[in-house]
């Protein structure tokens, strides 16, 4: 695990994060649990004008302690009508900047950096993290994210993002949710499931599941997004 957290930091200052075809990430919770290891998969289905796009991305992260977490992606792309590439790599870093329950909302930090593998292209990104526990077991989520892209097969620029979050603590299986993101290449919103399903000691299973839909023409109508992580 030294190993990994040592490339782990090696990715993060070498890489800037790659956009493949604009892909929609997860909202992120500004939490971190001391000592957690975690394998993850997410994927994003998207209608591109007739064809379906399949974006993946396969982790590993690992808590240094209860402030600081690090993970490392491989992104890959895929068609339905053809096979699969590897696209590029990403790290990125979140720091818990308040304790849960200290201040009227939760707040951290998240840096991402990577790199495109066929093409020159790269980006660095960093985000204000944000939660707040709302009456009535709603919990609403924001992320705040600045982009700076450049490379040589790329027009080097400046991106701003916005995603957010309303969910329903039903139980700890089942959470029901709203959410959205904004940024320079989709306007998109719609419902979400998420759930965790625990197992003995540390070990537990974190999934969830999104429809979501265009708002502007630019924007594919449909975007299926979902993702499971294994943490112990």
């Amino acid at each position: 695990m030294n190993k990994y957290v040592i490339s782990s930091a090696l990715l993060l200052t070498a890489f800037g994060a790659t956009q493949v075809h604009a892909e929609m990430n997860r909202v992120y919770h500004p939490y971190v649990e001391q000592n957690e290891r975690e394998l993850e998969y997410g994927f994003v289905l998207r209608d591109l004008g007739g064809d379906e796009v399949l974006l993946n991305r396969a982790g590993m992260g690992y808590a240094w302690n209860d402030k600081l977490f690090t993970e490392v992606y491989l992104l890959t792309e895929s068609l339905t009508h053809e096979g699969e590439q590897i696209r590029g790599y990403e790290a990125e870093v979140k720091w818990q900047i308040t304790e849960q329950g200290e201040y009227w909302a939760d707040w951290g930090l998240l840096l991402e950096a990577g790199t495109a593998r066929d093409i020159n292209s790269h980006e660095f990104a960093a985000g204000i993290l944000w939660e707040k526990e709302l009456a009535s077991r709603w919990v609403a989520t924001a992320n705040a994210i600045a982009e700076y892209e450049y490379g040589s097969d790329i027009e080097d620029e400046f991106e701003t993002a916005l995603r957010g979050q309303l969910r329903y603590r039903y139980s700890i299986a089942f959470e029901p949710a709203l959410e959205f993101y904004l940024d320079d290449q989709d306007w998109a919103a719609g419902p979400a499931l998420l759930g965790t399903v625990k197992f003995s000691g540390r070990k537990q299973m974190r999934w969830e599941l999104g429809l979501l839909f265009g708002l502007d023409a630019d924007t594919p109508e449909t975007s299926l997004r979902g993702g499971i992580e294994f943490e112990f």
